[in-house]
């Protein structure tokens, strides 16, 4: 009996063989490799305003930027909303991600309202998924504030999938598997909430404290279908470790909630 072949959710995926592909110069360092390897711009065949920056350099890229854009959409900022890729070998743990052609660097200190409070919501979450990389704020053709680079997120790294997938090497380097999950990063909550208020006041501390408030009523099951997709690119319990990686920093956004008395 033939097996039945995948179902690719289109909310998830695209589908690299829809696509050409071609080498794509970082705009803030263009001869150098950058923290995700060589990127890549994929335009549509049908439609060449159809356009996505494809990370692949490393396993994580594609989970990481895949979870980070549905967990921040969900909490009400604007995200380009990363797919996975099917139909290629190559890109099969890539993340695509949409191209915005004329994108341009964000700046604080002009921002109008709304992207002021965004920018701090952009920086709680940096704070919740225990990211590491850079934090580059850009403004959409609309004005609309967005982050890229979101890859070192979550605590999952390129060991926390070969740990999965039975790799030798992943677990001489990462004995524990549960203590990236544990190391939440706690005193940074307090830091950078007194750090924004001292410096820009009452309205970016609001702003900060609303996405971990926002953080706390996560709801998961939006996550169902992500999870569904994780499944066909990754090793299976690495949905398992999001989830918990999840709830456990739910938890803690709780506990400095009620330890400033604002939950």
């Amino acid at each position: 009996m033939s097996k039945t072949a995948p179902i690719y959710n289109n909310d998830c995926f695209i589908d690299a063989r829809h696509f050409t592909f071609a080498p794509f110069p970082h705009p803030l360092h263009p001869d150098e490799l950058g923290d995700s390897g060589v990127l890549e711009i994929a335009m549509s065949k049908k439609d060449p305003g159809v356009q996505y920056i494809i990370k692949s350099g490393y396993p994580e890229l594609g989970c990481n930027e895949f979870m980070y854009h549905r967990i921040a959409k969900a909490l009400g900022l604007y995200a380009q909303e990363a797919k996975l890729i099917c139909g290629s070998t190559k890109h099969r743990r890539g993340a695509a991600i949409p191209y915005v052609p004329n994108a341009r660097l964000f700046d604080l200190e002009t921002s109008g309202a709304d992207n002021f409070k965004a920018c701090f919501g952009f920086e709680a979450l940096y704070v919740i998924l225990n990211e590491t990389d850079s934090q580059e704020y850009y403004l959409d053709e609309d004005g609309r504030m967005f982050k890229l680079d979101n890859a070192a997120s979550f605590t999952v790294e390129e060991t926390t999938i070969g740990w999965f997938e039975g790799d030798s090497t992943a677990h001489f380097f990462l004995h524990d598997i549960n203590a990236p999950l544990n190391a939440v990063g706690y005193d940074w909550y307090g830091i950078k909430l007194e750090a924004f208020t001292q410096k820009y006041g009452q309205e970016a501390a609001e702003a900060y404290l609303s996405i971990i408030r926002r953080f706390v009523a996560f709801d998961e099951t939006i996550l169902n279908d992500a999870y569904t997709a994780l499944d066909k690119q990754y090793p299976r319990l690495l949905k398992s470790y999001y989830d918990r990686c999840i709830r456990i920093r739910k938890r803690t956004c709780q506990k400095f909630l009620a330890e400033i008395g604002q939950l």
